[in-house]
């Protein structure tokens, strides 16, 4: 494990593997993490999660010393304070459409972003040790360590992607095949046009010098992707895997 940050690793384009957590128990998480992932992603814009069974989620993994991300339902600035409180890494922020959206959303992540879109600042929750870590200590480590990592999944961002790919405050953008496939009408199309539309968001996070991540449901493509310059992968989620596991043990059992 580097000594690094998690932030410095994903902004360096280190090589990180995670998954999804669609179950909204800590229990997930725990196993999750003792499996030796480099992150969990928990999935508050598609799972089941209200803030009590976040918060839950984010203390196991806090416990377990695994860095652990939320995908967030919405960019809201009260959506991003919640979940930065209550102690995660970062927050992954589906549909991201264009540079000034983006500036909102790291606005709201930062203590010190400058003008009343900052993030609020309490100690009191689990971010600031229950007012254990002092404004002096706690407002430039937030500020340095907190990662944002932005969706691209919409015509809008692809035809944009030069100028969001630029923004140095992100510090990953991560494609959402499927959203991006229902934005751009390739819905049953050709394949290679939504292949076309991630080349093209690859390329210009690699001209930028910019990290790019991934969900894949398996390891199947994996080299396909690193070979794009995608660094970030999450592979599955714990139902997949759960559901993946069951279906081999059931199909041995049977033969």
């Amino acid at each position: 494990m580097s000594a690094d940050t998690f932030r410095e690793r994903v902004r360096g384009r280190e090589r990180l593997l995670g998954t999804f957590v669609k179950t909204p128990a800590y229990q997930s998480v725990e196993v999750v993490a003792s499996g030796g992932l480099d992150f969990a992603l928990i999935d508050a814009e598609h799972a089941p999660f209200d803030r009590c069974t976040l918060d839950a989620a984010v203390l196991a993994a806090r416990a377990s010393q695994l860095p652990v991300l939320v995908r967030i339902p919405d960019n809201s600035a009260a959506t991003i304070l919640n979940v930065l409180d209550i102690g995660a890494t970062g927050v992954v922020v589906p549909h991201m459409r264009d540079p000034d959206q983006i500036a909102q959303v790291f606005a709201a992540t930062r203590y010190r972003s400058g003008g009343s879109a900052g993030r609020g600042f309490s100690n009191s929750p689990r971010a600031g040790g229950y007012g254990g870590i002092g404004m002096e200590d706690l407002i430039p480590a937030a500020d340095k360590n907190t990662v944002v990592i932005c969706q691209i999944e919409d015509k809008e961002a692809v035809e944009k992607i030069e100028r969001i790919a630029a923004i140095d405050d992100v510090d990953c953008l991560f494609i959402g095949k499927a959203d991006l496939a229902v934005s751009c009408g390739f819905i049953g199309a050709d394949r290679a046009l939504l292949d076309a539309a991630v080349e093209r968001i690859c390329a210009a996070c690699n001209a930028a010098g910019k990290a790019v991540g991934i969900f894949l449901p398996n390891l199947d493509e994996l080299s396909r992707y690193e070979d794009l310059g995608v660094t970030l992968f999450v592979i599955g989620s714990d139902q997949a895997l759960l559901k993946m596991q069951l279906k081999t043990i059931v199909s041995k059992f049977r033969e």
